[in-house]
């Protein structure tokens, strides 16, 4: 393979500082230096299922393997059935980092505090496969979506000019996402990689959490995190804290929460469409408006009913799942995925859409509408409402949608069964309404027993 056809691990300086951990600022040549350390150490093998939950430690990790020539296999979740059916398809892959999986050979990061500063990255062949990211399952099992370095280091560099622009200062950014998502992945572990992007190691989750590693990050600061954690960050009482730029993503964010945010922290907040098969593809402001601008690397492509993604950088033309009506000049306005778009008495509608209007109700938490069967001809909702009753909830909603799209049942629930990067898998919330059903035929039998016992 010629050298032109290789490129750095990382475009920086290696005095830049690129994460911040408990220990104090990491800087580029340090990090690359122990992941050239760690490298030499790895188990001789093909994939690696990187469990690191410290987001310092994944990207440690993964720098490692791409060194050592090594796929890092990154799983939509992180139960074990699902990592030990990812192992099944990939042959000789072995954990690094987080816990024990089943007899898989687990490899714990145990990367020295003191190694040599590389002053220069080490480069990579452009067509090395370096990540297979799986899709999230909510709508089916979990698809795998190869990535070359090719790929991750063009994507990476669209991405900066997409969210960053041109700004010549460095910003410190804080992620609630896991880093093995492709939106977590992209924002927190390749951004650093190529642009004036410094990390925290945390992961917060709770609004407290995230006010208290926000804090300890000077400013510029920017914030990546879904539409469920920052609606709860907003909602929380934790009180108002400069923050420069929200990023979001994984679903579509109200107009209420974005200028919520807007107005009480500073921030400006940039909702982000993107895929696992393509990555990040356009953003939009959700307090000003509802169209989309491509990112500069992408086109749209239609053919006959279905819109196609076309880049470069992708090894193939990526078919969109979602509708969308192209305005022209790399804008577009997104109607709903296609899996999303329902018929109910002859009319219809976009599930997403009705969605964000349960979801905009005061009071409610969170809740998902959905067609408990597919030739259902009535919705149904779970919500997480503790101070509503399902009667005030259909109340509201009546003034907000077509009386044939209302939930009935409506069930109030403690939590809904989300992901760790707040997705909802379908299978889990079908299982979860099936369960609360089976619970009420349950009741309803006991009592209509204690009933002929009197």
């Amino acid at each position: 393979m010629s050298e032109a056809s290789r490129f750095p691990l990382s475009s920086r300086c290696p005095q830049e500082i690129i994460v911040h951990a408990k220990g104090g600022p990491v800087r580029v040549g340090e990090l690359l230096g122990r992941a050239s350390s760690l490298a030499a150490s790895l188990p001789s093998r093909p994939y690696v299922l990187n469990l690191c939950g410290n987001r310092h430690e994944f990207l440690l990790g993964f720098c490692a393997a791409v060194i050592a020539g090594q796929c890092t296999l990154m799983p939509p979740n992180q139960q074990p059935g699902t990592l030990l059916k990812i192992a099944e398809d990939y042959e000789g892959c072995y954990v690094l980092g987080g816990g024990a999986v089943g007899t898989l050979d687990h490899f714990p990061i145990a990367e020295p505090r003191v190694a040599s500063r590389l002053e220069s990255a080490p480069l990579v062949p452009d067509d090395q496969l370096c990540a297979i990211l799986f899709t999230s399952g909510s709508t089916g099992d979990p698809q795998p979506n190869r990535k070359s370095w090719r790929t991750l280091r063009s994507g990476a560099d669209t991405n900066a000019r997409l969210l960053l622009g041109a700004r010549a200062e460095a910003i410190n950014l804080l992620a609630t996402v896991p880093p093995q998502h492709m939106w977590g992945f992209e924002s927190s572990i390749l951004l650093p990689l190529f642009a004036g992007v410094a990390v925290s190691e945390s992961s917060p989750v709770f609004p407290k959490d995230i006010y208290d590693a926000l804090e300890a990050l000077a400013r510029p600061r920017a914030l990546v995190s879904s539409p469920v954690h920052l609606t709860a960050f907003l909602d929380a009482t934790v009180g108002r804290i400069d923050i420069d730029y929200i990023f979001t993503a994984t679903a579509p964010m109200s107009t209420r929460t974005a200028l919520g945010l807007e107005a009480r922290h500073g921030a400006r907040v940039v909702d982000i469409f993107g895929s696992s098969e393509s990555g990040m593809l356009a953003v939009r402001q959700p307090a000003h408006d509802d169209i989309w601008t491509l990112a500069d690397a992408f086109g749209l492509r239609v053919e006959g009913a279905h819109t196609y993604i076309v880049a470069d950088h992708l090894e193939d033309d990526v078919r969109l799942s979602d509708r969308v009506e192209i305005l022209g000049e790399g804008r577009f306005r997104w109607i709903g995925r296609d899996e999303d778009m329902i018929n109910i008495a002859g009319k219809r509608g976009s599930l997403t859409d009705i969605n964000g209007r349960l979801n905009e109700i005061r009071g409610v938490e969170d809740g998902v509408i959905f067609l408990p069967e597919p030739d259902a001809t009535r919705l149904a909702a779970l919500v997480v409402a503790p101070s509503l009753q399902p009667s005030d909830i259909l109340d509201q909603m009546r003034d907000r949608i077509d009386p044939v799209f209302l939930p009935r049942p409506v069930y109030i629930v403690a939590s809904l069964p989300r992901q760790e990067t707040s997705k909802l898998p379908r299978q889990a919330v079908i299982d979860l309404y099936e369960e609360i059903r089976q619970q009420r035929r349950t009741t309803k039998c006991d009592e209509s027993d204690t009933r002929q016992d009197d």
